[in-house]
């Protein structure tokens, strides 16, 4: 008696193998999209949180230089690939715009949702958190290409000391 696998075993085999591989590598392009979104993701989220905290730890009259010479001025800050902020333009993949959500918050504090009319909140700024992934620096957050969207973020920020 012989042994061995006949041709059709080892022909099916071979088939259902291929299958498999060819599977996995029709999801792998699918994978790595989903890595990089995620890269993406946790990078704008810890902008976010570092600008907020930089934010509420400053001091209230000036907020971090958002206040001040005029009012309603705005901070563009560069960030590498990890969410980091840096001011080497050649390390940066983030670019973000912080602005007041409306500079006369500055002054009057913020009217609290559904109190039309009512006396607004001096101790509450809202603050407009922009990210684009982009290396310029005179990025347009106005008018960005289709290419490059922007993130948009509000963030509250209280007033902690008197």
């Amino acid at each position: 008696m012989k042994a061995g696998f006949s041709l059709v075993e080892v022909v099916l085999a071979v088939g259902i193998m291929a299958l498999g591989v060819v599977t996995i590598l029709g999801l792998l392009p699918h994978g790595l999209e989903m890595s990089r979104k995620t890269a993406n993701e946790q990078a704008q989220t810890r902008i976010v949180d570092q600008i907020t905290g930089e934010l509420q730890a400053s001091s209230w009259a000036t907020l971090g230089g958002l206040i001040g010479q005029g009012g309603g001025s705005s901070m563009v800050l560069q960030y590498d690939d990890q969410g980091l902020r840096t001011r080497d333009s050649a390390l940066a993949t983030y670019i973000a715009r912080v602005s007041l959500q409306d500079p006369q918050e500055s002054t009057t504090g913020m009217q609290m949702p559904g109190n039309t009319g009512a006396p607004t909140n001096p101790n509450l700024r809202r603050v407009r958190i922009e990210v684009a992934t982009s290396q310029d620096p005179n990025f347009n957050f106005s008018n960005p290409p289709p290419a490059a969207p922007v993130k948009r973020f509000t963030s509250l920020i209280a007033k902690m000391r008197p």
